[in-house]
């Protein structure tokens, strides 16, 4: 796991693989734009003096293309695009120095054709990505922060509890409706409701009987 974590319990960050993969993408991007814009730009613009032409068409062409390679800005890691000028930097070095071993006679040609086609695009990028970079580092602190396992945890979590819908809880079941109760069915019983059928007694009927029996048996 030491591979992978630091001793601060931080993912390490693949920021190297990173950068070397932006440089090969810049490498792709600025041979694109010198096969698209040179010879628009030989007829377009021309000076007296061919090495200032030259020169002229390699920042024309620097421009356009670091213009194309700041879009990695949009990525979450900002360090990307300006990592991916100092790859393209130790690639031109990298040239250079294995231009430096050849033989006299090509080592100087060598050295020229690299120049010409590589130092605009290195200056150029440099130049303008690492202070946007550095103005969205003093814009934006948060960008310095590195969080912990247990944080990138948490947040992924709380994302996908945002996706899901929340769950609905079923309303309480209503107990049944009670039928109202008359004060007579309350004390007499169902019998005492009003439209009782004649084959039941009220209360005061069964007394009007039991007053009767008693007067028959005290007559007896």
């Amino acid at each position: 796991m030491s591979f992978f974590i630091d001793q601060n319990n931080r993912r390490k960050s693949p920021i190297a693989l990173a950068a070397v993969g932006a440089a090969l993408l810049y490498l792709a991007v600025f041979g694109i734009m010198y096969a698209l814009l040179t010879e628009p730009l030989y007829h377009a613009v021309r000076l007296e003096s061919t090495a200032a032409t030259t020169a002229v068409h390699a920042i024309l062409i620097a421009l356009a293309g670091t213009a194309v390679c700041c879009l990695l800005f949009f990525l979450p890691d900002k360090r990307v695009a300006p990592y991916g000028f100092a790859g393209l930097a130790v690639v031109f070095a990298m040239f250079c120095a294995a231009a430096l071993m050849l033989d006299e006679p090509a080592r100087g040609n060598m050295l020229r054709l690299i120049a010409m086609f590589g130092l605009a695009p290195v200056l150029v990028g440099n130049a303008a990505a690492w202070p946007i970079y550095l103005k969205m580092k003093r814009a934006n602190p948060a960008l310095n922060h590195r969080k912990t396992i247990q944080e990138e945890l948490r947040e992924a979590a709380e994302k996908e509890a945002a996706k899901k819908p929340a769950r609905q809880e079923p309303p309480a079941p209503q107990p049944p409706a009670q039928p109202e109760v008359t004060p007579e069915e309350a004390l007499f019983g169902p019998e005492a409701a009003p439209g009782t059928p004649p084959a039941f007694r009220s209360a005061q009927e069964e007394a009007m009987l039991l007053y009767e029996d008693d007067e028959e048996e005290s007559d007896d």
